[in-house]
């Protein structure tokens, strides 16, 4: 099975998605040193820096695209669309998100009384109400960070033509992670 990584920092997370040593797996990463440090760590597999909103592969290159808490910070509506595209029909995608729990913790205690900081942590509230509502996030000075719910999540799948998703809630620190499982269509 060919499987990406996408957001692999240092190649460990893949094998909580139940990616196994006869997969083929190619890691991205936006931080090359996560990207130096998973070369080494995995030298059997490929490793590259890029963005996941610009994927450097093929159309319907891979069987599974797996991402362990990067997305959230990705334009989510481009990253999906990516994906979508380098899905052979019938992939699947297996995300790991932050909940809105994880930002609210974030918002009370790293940031406050830092005002710099503090602002950073209403938008990236506000970008996660927005994508709540619509889908869609939106960049802020180059970046873009929001939460993510279930709502938000199944209005960009189905944008993206996604189909047969499931969502679960996952132990993690700080508030729990949301896992969710996507098909896309084999016509």
């Amino acid at each position: 099975m060919r499987v990406l990584d996408l957001g692999c920092g240092s190649g460990r997370e893949s094998i909580r998605w139940g990616v196994t040593a006869s997969d083929e797996v190619i890691g991205i990463d936006i931080d090359e040193s996560r990207v130096a440090v998973a070369r080494e760590r995995f030298p059997e597999r490929t490793y590259l820096h890029g963005a996941g909103e610009s994927l450097p592969f093929a159309n319907e290159t891979f069987d599974r695209v797996v991402s362990s808490l990067a997305l959230p910070y990705m334009n989510i509506q481009k990253a999906l669309a990516e994906i979508h595209r380098v899905l052979v029909p019938g992939g699947s995608v297996s995300l790991s998100l932050h909940l809105p729990s994880f930002t609210l913790s974030e918002f009370l205690h790293p940031s406050i009384p830092l005002m710099k900081a503090t602002l950073f942590r209403l938008y990236v509230m506000a970008n996660g109400i927005w994508f709540h509502c619509s889908g869609r996030t939106f960049v802020l000075l180059g970046k873009t960070e929001s939460f993510q719910t279930k709502r938000g999540m199944k209005i960009a799948l189905t944008r993206a033509g996604f189909s047969h998703f499931s969502f679960t809630r996952a132990p993690a620190p700080r508030g729990g992670k949301l896992v969710v499982e996507a098909r896309k269509s084999t016509f």
